[in-house]
């Protein structure tokens, strides 16, 4: 005999609510803030870009334990303060910015739950031109705050490439007149020809975009065959000032001047320019590396379905039984407080309920609500876990754990009435 067959008293209704916890794959130590060291190996300088710039290190709640900051204005604290975890929906800033499950991603492919040597491999894979040498520490450390806070605060990192003008001038003539963001050195230029003939090309140099030199070495005759030539320029050929210690600087301004053998204007495609003597960005390349990867592929991670539910249009309270309820996705439950779980014959459920197989809660006598607790044989994610100042939540600065972290479902099941088997 079925359990649908037990009664036929009166049934009455079910209600349920389904609750995410995020919490720690293992237990975690106490949380304390200190106020942030000035030199520390991993402290870091970016710039955003508006041109505002901020210090990044990995905010430190217990010497194993790592966090990163979830709100720029955020601040921290002067004197040693105890923090406790926190959730994400309970950060106001936050509320209007549904960005958890790409910050938990972030999390997930980045230092430090990856090493800097693999995030080095996944960058090259990637194709973005890390050459040899590994991402530091500090590297990687700013590059994933910058992504983070581009989510939580909506601040980008500044990653517009140093060597590709801001404005492209025609004219007058077969001239072409570029103008950088910034003074820089050049160490070569390459030129696209799209015209038959051969074709003379040298580069000029201005500071105000009026008054014009020569670069000294620039000149580039072509052979008349179309496609790509590259010239090479000499070391200091466009320095315009130097001062001890610091960077030597160029031009804002470079002209690019056509002479073809024939007479005609020569018909120029694209242009690019090598740079010396500094990095390609205002930010370290690494830097803006890792930053595009990380958000690349937060916000185009596949946004899995939300399957984790309980299934309860059938379900209603009888003398003995609540039920039936289904899944669907594999998964295990725990219920505490006497009450049990039991197939459509009576028997008891132990291990992994399947979709499609029907399952009921014998609550414990005069019971009139239960919870279910859900785990799943794969891995939840989604969820970032943070930590928070009990004493200033609204102050001081939300931080979220660079920690594993598991997803529990809580599942509230109510109804009318009590369950009176003995």
């Amino acid at each position: 005999m079925t359990v649908l067959s037990i009664s036929s008293r009166a049934l009455a209704p079910v209600a349920t609510r389904r609750r995410i916890e995020v919490r720690p794959a293992t237990e975690l130590p106490h949380m304390t803030r200190y106020r942030g060291g000035t030199y520390s190996h991993t402290v870091d300088k970016i710039v955003f870009s508006d041109g505002s710039t901020a210090r990044t290190d990995l905010i430190r709640l217990h010497p194993s334990l790592h966090a990163y900051s979830l709100d720029f204005a955020g601040i921290a604290p002067h004197l040693p303060s105890r923090y406790r975890l926190g959730t994400w929906s309970a950060l106001p800033h936050l509320r209007s910015r549904d960005y958890e499950t790409e910050v938990d991603w972030i999390l997930r492919h980045s230092y430090p739950m990856r090493t800097t040597a693999e995030l080095s491999q996944q960058l090259r894979r990637a194709g973005y031109p890390l050459g040899h040498a590994n991402l530091e520490e500090h590297e990687a450390i700013a590059a994933t705050q910058a992504a983070i806070w581009y989510l939580t605060n909506g601040l980008a990192l500044d990653t517009q490439p140093l060597n590709v003008p801001i404005a492209v001038h025609h004219g007058p003539g077969p001239m072409i007149t570029f103008e950088f963001d910034g003074q820089p050195q050049l160490g070569g230029y390459s030129v696209w020809i799209a015209s038959d003939g051969a074709v003379t090309l040298r580069l000029q140099k201005s500071a105000n975009g009026v008054d014009w030199q020569d670069v000294s070495g620039s000149q580039l005759t072509t052979d008349g065959a179309r496609g790509r030539h590259e010239r090479a320029l000499g070391i200091g050929s466009t320095l315009s000032s130097s001062s001890h210690g610091h960077r030597g600087h160029g031009y804002r301004y470079y002209r690019l001047v056509a002479d073809a053998a024939s007479g005609s204007t020569p018909r120029i495609g694209h242009v690019g320019f090598r740079l010396t003597g500094t990095r390609h960005y205002r930010n370290a390349d690494a830097v803006v590396h890792l930053y595009n990867y990380l958000l690349s592929g937060a916000l185009k991670a596949p946004q899995e379905p939300d399957d984790s539910v309980l299934i309860d249009t059938e379900a209603t309270a009888g003398p003995e039984l609540v039920g039936p309820f289904q899944v669907r996705i594999p998964l295990t439950f725990n219920v505490a407080d006497d009450h049990s779980l039991v197939d459509a014959d009576g028997f008891a459920v132990d291990g992994i309920v399947h979709p499609g197989t029907d399952f009921y809660l014998r609550p414990a006598p005069g019971a009139s609500a239960a919870t279910l607790t859900a785990t799943s044989p794969h891995r939840f994610t989604g969820g970032v876990l943070t930590g928070v100042a009990p004493e200033a939540p609204e102050q001081f600065t939300p931080v979220a754990l660079a920690v594993p972290s598991d997803v529990a479902i809580h599942f509230d099941i109510r109804w009318n009435g009590v369950c009176d088997h003995r």
